[in-house]
């Protein structure tokens, strides 16, 4: 071609530079330089170099299907599961036999002369407050106190080696024991529980009644430990099976308010049961629904028996217990190298005091009683009435499981590494199944143990072993010396420790303002765990949160963009300063998914901020077509004019009627000739917050492009993430309208804005149209 030259190959230095120049100056269409690792002085050996022409942002509109073409990777041939499975190595064996064993990397790194001494304080500190509480959390399983000692000994001994948590305290907790507290209830017989006609009278045939303090029929301690060993068992495997699975990401479908309102109405739960000990009452336990209701009902009517002593006590115990942990050890954590352990304190100044002043056999106070001394012997679970309690042991394996791996997340992010959520639910199931043989209930980590394991200063799980040996002296030799412990001494100290669950109900107001669909989840799950159910709490909760999930998505709605002039970005002009819009091509952004729950809402939403209804377009064309052929005078004169098709003003000596945004009412003896000024002549929509499309969102997407071409509106997107682009090429969307699909809205709006122009610059007077040409284009 005359006046220019072929492309010139320079040699600088090591670095290549091929560039095609236009000798009359005009143009530099390309420079692409890249190293040239095989240069020489001389520049005898010649390489090729294949240059990849993609359109600069600054020059040309950037399509995705050519982005995609210069710089997409081939997809990568991952093997097979089955082929990840059969494939083994010395390698591979090694890192399983570690991730199963964690403990071995983490002793690997043990540092014996400085961790071993902070891990021996530790250890004895968590192990003097598991102590009591291990007791008072069995007492609200319906369980004998010592049961609570084995739970603190046996699944910590096991979790030492399989756990990937160096911070988390495993034993009883309070939402584990009262969900086995509720299937103890189950196998209640009803008996005349309360002297008293007014209580006896007032229940109802449908209650399933209990007198707790003396012994029921068929419901002996021996046989509700093995409830407790077959629940432990059967809850273990579950979790096995999870992690095997890998299932530790259930977790994720519990929100923080669905917990927070859980754990909060299972605390009002906790709390109602312990009433009956702080005031010395002999209460009927109901089983079933609405049993904070019915228990409260019993305590109002048998009010008037209360027993003043445990009352005293109960009140004693929980101011000092208040006081130490709210004031002392929480205001002053700094300057405590280890917190008061108050619990052990008030178990034992409880003894004596109960000891010595013979308060079983003076005021009638329950005691905890006799607490057999050695270990259970091992036995294996009766697996009696599975089917009675089949579904608490999903909700208690997926509730310890999500308290556990929660508590365990948040020291491994304080103290910098990491967790695995599959290994633990394999930890924890492994400690069950061992610890079922052992007389002990299902064990999760305690908030308060790995509270005080982290702030003691515990370094690795080291810390539990000497704990588990500390419990292990008391199961030994010291259960003995606590027989004559008030029972109200425990109930004290469970209520001191549901203190921060009640406190979350403070937390509503800033919930509120924070998501109005977050309030209502912690509401509801809230109010159907405390008035109806637990496992109604739990299971409505969740349903209701897959419910605003999906209506966040139905009633999201897209929004109008505007470019920010002095930054080149789209923004929503109501709330960003020096934003250009412009007159015909609308931006339009869209952050959620489309699929068929919300098709055709996305769909209205795109008409209301365009501006522009494709069908109610195309019925006022029909009509006003309709309209011109019902007279006949004035329909030579319709065929005799001509009618600007777009953007274009006529001068007529004649009235002109110019439609913008909508039609006029055509009277049928004066149709006069009309302007269409279209106020829209490109839709762009911006992809990026689209996480998913599905078929119908496909056909959505179809139909809006092709609606808008029938009445010359042209659709493009922008901003389509590689997921949606695969979607699409299999639907046929890429093949139909890759010319529509630019890589950002920067390149849809500049190639948009060009179109403009050029329409503006050419004038179109050589494609006036008539109306009923215009009818004919139109796809009525």
């Amino acid at each position: 071609m005359e006046g220019t030259e072929k492309p010139k190959i320079m040699l600088n230095n090591t670095r290549i530079i091929i560039a095609d120049i236009n000798m009359n100056g005009k143009n530099l269409t390309e420079v692409t330089s890249f190293k040239y690792l095989g240069a020489t002085k001389s520049n005898a050996d010649t390489k090729t170099a294949e240059v990849r022409k993609m359109p600069s942002s600054f020059s040309e509109a950037r399509k995705t299907v050519e982005f995609r073409a210069v710089y997409r990777k081939n997809k990568p041939s991952d093997k097979s599961v089955l082929q990840r499975l059969c494939t083994w190595n010395k390698r591979r064996v090694t890192n399983m036999m570690l991730n199963t064993f964690p403990f071995y990397r983490i002793m690997r790194k043990y540092q014996w002369r400085t961790d071993l001494l902070a891990d021996i304080v530790c250890g004895i500190t968590v192990g003097i407050m598991q102590f009591p509480s291990g007791m008072a959390y069995a007492m609200l399983a319906e369980l004998p106190p010592v049961v609570g000692l084995y739970v603190s000994f046996f699944p910590v001994l096991i979790y030492f080696f399989f756990g990937t948590s160096r911070h988390c305290a495993i034993g009883t907790a309070a939402v584990v024991g009262l969900l086995v507290g509720s299937v103890m209830a189950r196998f209640y017989t009803v008996t005349a529980a309360v002297a008293g006609g007014a209580l006896n009278t007032s229940l109802d045939a449908n209650d399933t009644i209990v007198d707790t303090g003396v012994s029921s029929t068929g419901v002996t301690d021996e046989f509700k430990i093995g409830i407790a060993m077959s629940l432990a068992f059967l809850v273990g495997v579950v979790q096995i099976i999870m992690g095997v699975c890998r299932l530790g990401f259930v977790t994720t479908y519990m929100s923080d308010p669905l917990i927070a309102g859980f754990t909060t109405g299972v605390a009002i739960h906790v709390g109602t049961s312990q009433i009956k000990h702080l005031l010395g009452l002999k209460l009927p336990r109901t089983d079933g629904n609405f049993q904070v209701i019915y228990t409260w009902k019993y305590i109002f009517l048998t009010i008037h028996k209360t027993n003043f002593a445990p009352v005293i006590i109960s009140a004693i115990c929980i101011v000092v217990l208040y006081l130490v942990k709210a004031q002392v050890n929480q205001r002053f954590k700094a300057k405590l190298k280890v917190p008061i352990p108050i619990e052990i304190v008030v178990v034992v100044l409880g003894t004596v005091a109960s000891h010595f002043g013979k308060f079983h056999e003076k005021y009638h106070v329950v005691v905890v009683g006799n607490i057999p001394s050695g270990f259970p012997v091992p036995s294996v679970p009766t697996f009696h009435g599975v089917d009675i309690y089949f579904t608490e042991i999903i909700v208690i394996a997926i509730i310890s499981f999500a308290q556990s791996v929660s508590l365990a997340a948040i020291m491994a992010k304080r103290n910098k590494y990491t967790v695995d959520s599959n290994q633990e639910l394999i930890a924890y199931g492994v400690s069950n199944v061992f610890s079922s043989f052992f007389s002990c209930f299902p064990c999760a980590a305690s908030v308060s143990g790995s509270s005080v394991q982290e702030s003691a200063g515990g370094k690795t799980q080291v810390a539990s072993l000497f704990s588990a040996g500390l419990v292990m002296i008391v199961i030994l030799v010291l259960g003995q010396l606590f027989t004559a412990l008030p029972n109200c001494v425990l109930s004290a100290i469970i209520v001191v420790a549901i203190r921060t669950l009640v406190l979350q109900l403070l937390e509503l107001p800033k919930v509120w303002k924070t998501s109005k669909y977050d309030c209502f989840i912690w509401m509801v799950t809230f109010l159907i765990t405390t008035l109806v159910h637990v496992d109604f709490g739990l299971l409505i909760g969740n349903v209701f949160s897959f419910f605003t999930v999906v209506l966040r998505t139905q009633v999201g709605k897209p929004t109008h963009l505007a470019k920010v002039s002095d930054e080149g970005v789209f923004r929503d002009p109501k709330y960003y300063v020096k934003t250009t819009v412009h007159n015909t091509i609308k931006v339009i952004g869209y952050h959620f998914p489309i699929y068929y729950a919300n098709g055709e809402l996305f769909t209205s939403e795109v008409y209301r901020l365009a501006t522009i209804k494709p069908e109610a377009l195309k019925k006022h064309i029909r009509r006003a077509s309709m309209a011109s052929m019902t007279s006949s005078n004035s329909l030579a004169s319709m065929n005799s004019q001509e009618v600007s098709a777009s953007y274009a003003s006529l001068n007529r000596s004649y009235s002109v009627i110019e439609v913008e945004h909508a039609f006029p009412i055509i009277d049928s003896m004066h149709v006069y000739p009309m302007v269409f000024k279209y106020p829209l002549s490109h839709i762009i929509l911006d992809l990026s917050g689209v996480s998913f499309v599905d078929t119908v969102g496909c056909k959505v997407v179809k139909n809006l492009i092709s609606e808008y071409a029938a009445v010359d509106v042209k659709v493009w997107m922008a901003n389509v993430s590689d997921d949606i682009w695969n979607i699409f090429e299999e639907l046929d969307i890429v093949p139909a309208f890759k010319d529509s699909i630019f890589l950002t809205i920067e390149d849809a709006f500049n190639a948009a804005c060009e179109e403009v122009g050029n329409l503006k610059v050419n004038g179109k007077q050589d494609e006036v149209k008539t109306i009923s040409g215009k009818i004919l284009d139109v796809q009525l």
